[in-house]
């Protein structure tokens, strides 16, 4: 890694707890593979530290920065952008059943993961439509759960009469804006603080190098 070399600061995404600051020194390499005489093609290794909690990631690319139209912003938009899929992951075992699978067979494990997978789609389909706003601090994003909650009581009210199926609606839904509101005002609290805390430290988030594009108020 080059000594001389300035960190760059990047806003690599936003969280619910506000925007994540980190500063990026790269620098290209060789990996060492099984053959001792030989090394890889040249890679991109990026350091990155996040300048509230001191941090530390490494990431090591096959893509070279400035070769095949590639930019360190792409780089790192890949890196970072990845927590989005374990995200992912940690949904569906939590509120979709994904690891609640009781067979051995292989054909009926890939059963078990194609419903899990085509239910988190259904409920992502039905997030997307009805959240306006994709900011939990808005007080209108609907979470997983709250999806795959509404699902449920529609599917356990199927056979009661309208009256108490209306009133199980009104219910869950009540609910539902408890929480929403809750968590928008836990949200608005922890970007306050987290901006405060940027601010303290000479750093403005809306004016360095953003790795995802902005997303326009709401």
């Amino acid at each position: 890694m080059q000594t001389q070399q300035n960190a760059q600061r990047y806003r690599v995404k936003d969280t619910c707890k506000g925007p994540e600051v980190w500063e990026i020194k790269w620098h290209t390499c060789w990996r060492k593979t099984h053959t001792e005489e030989l090394v890889s093609c040249q890679c991109t290794l990026i350091v990155a530290r996040n300048v509230l909690s001191d941090e530390v990631k490494y990431f090591v690319s096959n893509r070279v920065v400035g070769r095949d139209g590639w930019t360190l912003r792409d780089l790192l938009r890949v890196a970072f952008g990845r927590w989005e899929i374990e995200g992912c992951f940690r949904e569906a075992k939590e509120e979709l059943g994904w690891d609640h699978f009781e067979c051995r067979g292989w054909r009926c494990i890939h059963r078990h993961l194609y419903v899990t997978i085509l239910s988190g789609l259904f409920c992502a389909r039905v997030r997307q439509k009805l959240s306006p706003s994709k900011r939990v601090s808005s007080g209108r994003l609907l979470t997983m759960e709250q999806v795959r909650r509404a699902v449920n009581v529609f599917l356990d009210t199927l056979d009661l009469s309208r009256q108490k199926r209306y009133k199980r609606y009104e219910e869950e839904l009540e609910r539902q804006h408890y929480h929403q509101r809750r968590n928008a005002t836990a949200s608005q609290s922890h970007r306050k603080t987290r901006i405060k805390q940027l601010y303290e430290l000479g750093i403005d988030p809306d004016r360095i190098k953003c790795v995802f594009p902005k997303q326009p108020p709401d």
